[in-house]
Protein backbone atom coordinates (compact mmCIF):
# COMPACT_ATOMS: atom_id res chain seq x y z
CA UNK A 1 0.00 0.00 0.00
CA UNK A 2 1.33 3.42 -0.97
CA UNK A 3 0.92 6.24 1.55
CA UNK A 4 1.43 9.92 0.72
CA UNK A 5 2.14 12.33 3.57
CA UNK A 6 1.59 16.08 3.36
CA UNK A 7 1.76 18.83 5.94
CA UNK A 8 1.54 22.60 6.06
CA UNK A 9 -0.02 23.29 2.66
CA UNK A 10 -1.17 26.75 3.84
CA UNK A 11 -3.54 27.32 0.90
CA UNK A 12 -1.35 25.74 -1.78
CA UNK A 13 -3.48 23.12 -3.50
CA UNK A 14 -1.46 23.09 -6.73
CA UNK A 15 1.54 21.27 -5.26
CA UNK A 16 -0.63 18.54 -3.74
CA UNK A 17 -2.58 18.06 -6.99
CA UNK A 18 0.63 17.60 -8.98
CA UNK A 19 2.11 15.21 -6.41
CA UNK A 20 -1.11 13.15 -6.36
CA UNK A 21 -0.93 12.82 -10.14
CA UNK A 22 2.71 11.73 -9.97
CA UNK A 23 2.53 9.38 -6.99
CA UNK A 24 -0.98 7.88 -7.30
CA UNK A 25 -1.26 6.80 -3.65
CA UNK A 26 -3.76 4.45 -2.00
CA UNK A 27 -4.00 6.64 1.09
CA UNK A 28 -3.17 10.24 2.04
CA UNK A 29 -2.23 11.73 5.39
CA UNK A 30 -2.41 15.49 5.92
CA UNK A 31 -0.81 16.70 9.14
CA UNK A 32 -2.53 20.05 9.48
CA UNK A 33 -2.25 23.72 8.55
CA UNK A 34 -4.29 23.41 5.41
CA UNK A 35 -6.78 20.67 6.18
CA UNK A 36 -9.36 22.40 3.96
CA UNK A 37 -6.81 22.31 1.12
CA UNK A 38 -6.54 18.53 1.12
CA UNK A 39 -10.32 18.12 1.40
CA UNK A 40 -10.70 20.27 -1.73
CA UNK A 41 -7.95 18.41 -3.61
CA UNK A 42 -9.32 14.97 -2.75
CA UNK A 43 -12.89 15.93 -3.69
CA UNK A 44 -11.94 14.75 -7.18
CA UNK A 45 -10.44 11.50 -5.81
CA UNK A 46 -13.07 9.73 -3.68
CA UNK A 47 -11.17 6.46 -4.11
CA UNK A 48 -8.26 7.75 -1.98
CA UNK A 49 -8.64 7.27 1.77
CA UNK A 50 -7.73 10.33 3.86
CA UNK A 51 -6.53 10.68 7.43
CA UNK A 52 -5.98 14.24 8.60
CA UNK A 53 -5.52 16.26 11.75
CA UNK A 54 -5.90 19.96 12.49
CA UNK A 55 -2.90 22.22 12.94
CA UNK A 56 -2.49 25.50 14.77
CA UNK A 57 -3.57 27.43 11.61
CA UNK A 58 -6.75 25.36 11.06
CA UNK A 59 -8.77 27.74 13.22
CA UNK A 60 -12.29 26.75 12.21
CA UNK A 61 -11.66 23.04 11.92
CA UNK A 62 -13.60 20.71 14.17
CA UNK A 63 -11.11 17.97 13.34
CA UNK A 64 -9.10 16.33 16.11
CA UNK A 65 -5.45 17.27 16.56
CA UNK A 66 -4.14 13.70 16.72
CA UNK A 67 -5.14 10.28 15.50
CA UNK A 68 -3.90 6.70 15.78
CA UNK A 69 -4.54 4.42 12.79
CA UNK A 70 -3.39 0.96 11.82
CA UNK A 71 -2.35 0.53 8.20
CA UNK A 72 -0.97 -2.77 6.87
CA UNK A 73 -0.33 -3.89 10.45
CA UNK A 74 1.63 -0.73 11.38
CA UNK A 75 0.38 1.58 14.14
CA UNK A 76 0.69 5.16 12.89
CA UNK A 77 0.27 8.11 15.23
CA UNK A 78 -0.30 11.43 13.47
CA UNK A 79 -0.37 14.95 14.82
CA UNK A 80 0.53 18.42 13.63
CA UNK A 81 3.00 18.78 16.49
CA UNK A 82 2.28 22.24 17.89
CA UNK A 83 0.77 20.72 21.04
CA UNK A 84 4.05 18.83 21.58
CA UNK A 85 6.30 21.90 21.05
CA UNK A 86 8.16 20.11 18.25
CA UNK A 87 9.96 23.29 17.21
CA UNK A 88 11.97 22.76 20.40
CA UNK A 89 12.56 19.05 19.80
CA UNK A 90 10.74 15.77 19.38
CA UNK A 91 11.18 14.20 22.84
CA UNK A 92 7.61 14.94 24.07
CA UNK A 93 6.18 13.60 20.82
CA UNK A 94 8.29 10.43 20.93
CA UNK A 95 7.06 9.85 24.50
CA UNK A 96 3.46 10.24 23.28
CA UNK A 97 4.19 7.80 20.45
CA UNK A 98 5.51 5.26 22.97
CA UNK A 99 2.36 5.66 25.09
CA UNK A 100 0.30 4.99 21.94
CA UNK A 101 2.51 1.97 21.13
CA UNK A 102 3.07 3.48 17.69
CA UNK A 103 5.45 2.06 15.12
CA UNK A 104 5.49 5.32 13.17
CA UNK A 105 4.89 8.92 14.25
CA UNK A 106 3.93 11.47 11.57
CA UNK A 107 4.37 15.15 12.44
CA UNK A 108 4.46 18.52 10.71
CA UNK A 109 4.55 22.11 12.03
CA UNK A 110 8.30 22.78 11.69
CA UNK A 111 8.33 23.00 7.86
CA UNK A 112 11.59 21.01 8.02
CA UNK A 113 11.54 17.47 6.67
CA UNK A 114 13.28 14.70 8.57
CA UNK A 115 13.22 10.97 9.17
CA UNK A 116 14.71 9.49 12.30
CA UNK A 117 14.49 6.37 14.42
CA UNK A 118 14.15 7.08 18.12
CA UNK A 119 13.20 4.76 20.99
CA UNK A 120 11.99 2.14 18.53
CA UNK A 121 9.70 4.61 16.75
CA UNK A 122 10.16 5.86 13.21
CA UNK A 123 9.48 9.61 13.23
CA UNK A 124 8.68 11.27 9.88
CA UNK A 125 8.20 14.96 9.23
CA UNK A 126 7.42 15.52 5.53
CA UNK A 127 8.23 19.24 5.73
CA UNK A 128 5.87 21.79 4.17
CA UNK A 129 4.23 21.11 0.83
CA UNK A 130 2.95 24.68 0.63
CA UNK A 131 4.59 27.95 1.60
CA UNK A 132 8.21 26.93 1.73
CA UNK A 133 11.29 27.70 -0.33
CA UNK A 134 11.67 23.92 -0.77
CA UNK A 135 8.23 22.26 -0.70
CA UNK A 136 8.40 18.59 0.26
CA UNK A 137 6.33 15.54 1.12
CA UNK A 138 6.87 11.91 2.15
CA UNK A 139 5.99 8.59 0.52
CA UNK A 140 5.73 5.31 2.41
CA UNK A 141 4.97 1.84 1.15
CA UNK A 142 4.00 -0.97 3.50
CA UNK A 143 2.95 -4.60 3.30
CA UNK A 144 1.99 -7.00 6.09
CA UNK A 145 3.45 -4.95 8.94
CA UNK A 146 6.67 -4.14 7.08
CA UNK A 147 7.65 -0.71 5.82
CA UNK A 148 9.25 -1.33 2.42
CA UNK A 149 9.79 2.28 1.32
CA UNK A 150 10.30 5.61 3.05
CA UNK A 151 11.11 8.61 0.93
CA UNK A 152 11.18 12.36 1.42
CA UNK A 153 10.80 14.22 -1.87
CA UNK A 154 11.60 17.88 -2.29
CA UNK A 155 9.80 19.73 -5.05
CA UNK A 156 10.96 22.62 -7.16
CA UNK A 157 8.37 25.00 -8.55
CA UNK A 158 9.11 26.55 -11.91
CA UNK A 159 6.95 29.01 -13.82
CA UNK A 160 6.55 28.19 -17.48
CA UNK A 161 4.30 30.21 -19.78
CA UNK A 162 2.10 31.39 -16.94
CA UNK A 163 1.59 27.95 -15.37
CA UNK A 164 3.12 26.54 -12.24
CA UNK A 165 4.88 23.28 -12.91
CA UNK A 166 6.06 20.87 -10.20
CA UNK A 167 9.28 18.93 -10.64
CA UNK A 168 10.99 16.53 -8.29
CA UNK A 169 14.31 18.08 -7.32
CA UNK A 170 15.80 15.90 -4.60
CA UNK A 171 14.81 12.65 -2.99
CA UNK A 172 16.09 10.95 0.09
CA UNK A 173 15.34 7.28 -0.32
CA UNK A 174 15.81 5.24 2.78
CA UNK A 175 16.54 1.52 2.68
CA UNK A 176 14.00 -1.15 3.62
CA UNK A 177 13.49 -1.15 7.35
CA UNK A 178 14.97 -4.26 8.87
CA UNK A 179 16.39 -2.38 11.84
CA UNK A 180 17.51 1.04 12.96
CA UNK A 181 18.06 3.64 10.28
CA UNK A 182 20.21 6.71 10.30
CA UNK A 183 18.72 10.17 10.49
CA UNK A 184 18.19 11.83 7.13
CA UNK A 185 17.20 15.46 6.84
CA UNK A 186 16.48 17.98 4.12
CA UNK A 187 16.88 21.63 5.02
Amino acid sequence: MKLLIFSDSHGNKTNMKKVLEQEQPDMVFHLGDGRGDILAVLADHPEIELHSVAGNCDWRSRCRTEELVTVCGLRIFLTHGHEYTVKSGYSRLIAAGRRQEADIVLVGHTHISCVRQESGILLINPGAVGNSPHPSYAVLEAEDGILTRCEIARCRIRCTSGERALFLEDRIVLPPFAGIIETAELE
